[in-house]
């Protein structure tokens, strides 16, 4: 089976190199001026020693999004908007067309647009589906069962800002950054605190991720619940091209 994926940014190389591992003819647009062949081999490396299989698949990449045809798509550019429709609108067919969104609505990047969400690093055995009628069910079943056969869990969700990953998680590390910018806790006891109640540390989290996305996960859960604190030195670090472990820039507070 073929598999387009639409970006060859953090997600992108990580999503085409999970299902080369997993045995797909993978096509992927490149938007980067990177060596990304060389970028995915060491992805795909990575996600064969975390799963201890052998990769079966192949990849080629492409600069034309004309060249792309009606294949089971992913896409994974930048978390705006805009520029995700501006992709999309670019295909020349309008089905099987999954976005690996985490805080966009499938509704208003189309209505022919479905959720494939994957978690960073892809390693995590979650992905979060939400579905149109705008898809092949055979394509679809494939897939997924060929993520089930790695021991990933698929969440149905509903079409709502942030879906339940993001809401969840976000809303942890939101209000770390509330206590810590606010209320001036120092940064020490809230790492304590997280790192024995949640066994997790927000700044590694964030830096996993990406400072740039964090920043429009939060903006984007902001616009319809304030309760999500947006740090500014989310916003700081962004602008300092201070984006975590994707450009090896590590962000710190």
């Amino acid at each position: 089976m073929k598999i387009n994926v639409l970006g060859s940014g953090y997600m992108g190389k990580q999503i085409c190199s999970l299902f080369v591992t997993l045995g797909y003819q993978v096509f992927i647009w490149q938007n980067s001026e990177e060596n990304l062949d060389d970028l995915i081999t060491i992805e795909i490396k990575k996600v064969e020693k975390a799963f201890n299989i052998k990769s079966s698949g192949t990849f080629e990449i492409n600069r034309n999004l004309d060249k792309f045809n009606s294949n089971f798509t992913i896409e994974t550019v930048a978390e705006n908007i805009s520029i995700k429709k501006n992709i999309i609108s670019k295909l020349k067919y309008k089905q099987n067309i999954f976005s690996n969104t985490s805080s966009l609505l499938a509704t208003d990047l189309g209505e022919n647009i479905n959720i494939l969400h994957f978690m960073n690093p892809i390693t995590v055995p979650i992905v979060e589906l939400y579905k149109t009628k705008s898809y092949s069910k055979s394509y679809l079943d494939t897939v997924l069962n060929s993520l089930k056969k790695l021991s990933y869990d698929v969440i149905d969700v509903k079409d709502t800002t942030g879906f339940l990953v993001n809401r969840i998680l976000f809303k942890n590390i939101s209000y770390f950054f509330n206590l810590f910018e606010k209320e001036k806790v120092k940064v020490n006891d809230l790492k304590k605190i997280y790192k024995n109640i949640f066994n997790n540390d927000p700044i590694k989290i964030v830096n996993m991720i990406g400072l740039d996305t964090c920043l429009s996960i939060l903006i984007n859960l902001n616009k319809v619940d304030k309760s999500f604190y947006i740090p500014k030195c989310f916003r700081a670090a962004v602008k300092n091209n201070i984006l975590g472990y994707k450009n090896k820039k590590i962000f710190r507070i």
